[in-house]
């Protein structure tokens, strides 16, 4: 009962100081309230906009840089925009955008150098593309199919028809009411009876030169000139008078 009875003091007393205290501070409610609102603003600014404005800026940034690099006609601003920004929002679009500008200059032959050197670099930007593709492929849902259309034309590209003709018709199938079912069409029916050529390295027969007219004997056809005598002239006789030519 003691304890109880202590209990019931200790808790009185406490409600008392509470009281107490709040009389106090009731003359100077406005200004403590005012107070309070500062401090909750100032951890607003201090704390939590940077965070959510440093979030919307980086964002703002890359969205502009990637807006100049897609409207170059260059695959380098690409490029270097997914070297500054490969986790931005629009990483993947870029890397699509890219692999198909790496295709298309390497089905052009935009490469530089000859022979060997150009082979090099014509593997090097193959390999490029298909490694953009295939990243696209695995990890974004919305442009899987446009970069699976994109992989079958690297191998197209690479001489690999079958395999080429195979990915095309797989992605005709898994998405057969889109845009890359639409585009895979095209490619199908651009391949559709051909076949590669084949090429030999031995040379051409010669041709025999043609006879000129008057050559290997025999008369010249009508319309012909008549070829020069090419013998000596013919002597004259002694005492032969030379006939006189006729005057015009």
């Amino acid at each position: 009962m003691k304890s109880k009875r202590k209990h019931e003091l200790q808790t009185n007393e406490l409600a008392d100081w509470i009281g107490r205290v709040i009389l106090r501070l009731k003359p100077h409610a406005r200004i403590l309230g005012w107070g309070a609102l500062v401090v909750l603003l100032a951890a607003f600014v201090f704390f939590v906009l940077p965070k959510i404005g440093g979030g919307y800026g980086a964002e703002a940034v890359s969205a502009a840089v990637f807006d100049r690099a897609q409207r170059s006609f260059e695959a380098e601003p690409l490029r270097e925009f997914l070297r500054t920004y490969p986790d931005s929002p629009q990483a993947p679009t870029a890397r699509l955008m890219l692999a198909d500008r790496v295709l298309r200059e390497s089905a052009a032959g935009v490469a530089a150098g000859e022979g060997a050197d150009r082979q090099a670099k014509r593997e090097k930007q193959l390999a490029e593309a298909r490694d953009l593709y295939a990243k696209v492929a695995e990890t974004d849902d919305v442009r899987r199919s446009m970069a699976r259309v994109g992989l079958a034309l690297v191998l197209l590209e690479e001489g690999r028809l079958d395999e080429g003709r195979a990915a095309l018709e797989e992605v005709r199938k898994a998405w057969p009411q889109s845009v890359a079912a639409a585009k895979a069409k095209v490619h199908l029916e651009a391949l559709a009876g051909y076949e590669p050529i084949a090429f030999s390295d031995e040379p051409l027969e010669k041709s025999e030169k043609p006879k000129e007219p008057g050559e290997g004997g025999g008369a010249p056809k009508p319309g012909e000139p008549k070829a020069p005598e090419t013998g000596p002239p013919a002597e004259r006789k002694t005492g032969e008078t030379p006939e006189p030519k006729a005057e015009k």
